[in-house]
């Protein structure tokens, strides 16, 4: 599986059958696993946008009966810096409407420093068992956690939850549709979008309510995380169910297209 120097040059999760990738989900529920997700003023990266909620969920995770086990979580908004206060000036800056889309600015909440937040939540991390962090679009997360971050480095095992839903759920999804209608229609619900190459939409936006994932509040942090839980463990079951299907196919479209 990826870890977050990896996500480049080494593409594990390539070329793995379902009973495969379920058999390394059994390895790491050995693990105790943080789903982790990360508000921020905008999307053009760490340089240039900053953090503004980090917020995570510890769990268990019980493989043979597909069960999260909550042991804490971790909550904190972070106060605008005043760097980002010059950009907001600029009459052409999309931040005001970035914080409202990400439920920022509520009244009687507590705001922290950003450095200090991400050097706290590093111990938090550190006190769970061997933690796999687990990650809805894991690369930009990541990114901004370790790049905003100039003292600690995160350098725990990550797992892409984007990643399964793109090399699993979905080629899984697509290899049913060819004989079932019901699958198809999924398909179409569903969509393409650009951001996956023009094939089906990886975003937890989209297949969330696909999965029947309740999800409301959804750009909130800790409630990401939940959502992410929740439509992993609706996948995981899916796959489990499906694992004799053989989805090499799709798989390889995916690859060859992220290639390009």
């Amino acid at each position: 599986m990826l870890k977050y120097n990896e996500f480049i040059n080494e593409n594990k999760m390539w070329f793995k059958t379902i009973p495969q990738f379920l058999s390394w989900l059994e390895e790491k529920s050995n693990n105790d696993w943080i789903w982790l997700d990360t508000e921020t003023t905008g999307l053009r990266g760490p340089k240039h946008v900053q953090l503004t909620q980090i917020a995570a969920i510890a769990t268990t995770y019980n493989f043979s009966h597909n069960e999260f086990t909550d042991l804490g979580s971790y909550d904190v908004k972070i106060e605008l810096t005043p760097d980002t206060l010059t950009q907001m000036k600029d009459p052409t800056s999309r931040i005001k409407w970035v914080l409202s889309f990400n439920h920022y600015g509520k009244s009687g909440i507590k705001y922290h420093d950003e450095a200090e937040t991400l050097q706290e939540f590093h111990e938090w991390v550190k006190q769970w068992n061997n933690p796999l962090l687990v990650i809805q679009n894991a690369q930009f997360d990541m990114n901004m956690i370790n790049v905003r971050n100039t003292i600690v480095k995160f350098k725990n095992e990550v797992f892409d939850t984007k990643m399964m839903l793109q090399l699993y759920y979905l080629p899984l999804l697509q290899t049913l549709s060819e004989t079932n209608d019901e699958y198809k229609k999924l398909v179409n619900k569903i969509g393409t979008s650009d951001r996956d190459n023009g094939l089906i939409s990886s975003s937890m936006s989209k297949v969330g309510p696909a999965l029947g994932v309740d999800m409301t509040n959804y750009h909130d942090a800790l409630t990401d995380c939940r959502l992410a839980m929740d439509m992993t463990k609706r996948v995981i079951q899916f796959l489990k169910d499906n694992q004799h299907v053989d989805i090499m196919k799709y798989q390889i479209q995916r690859i060859k297209l992220s290639n390009n």
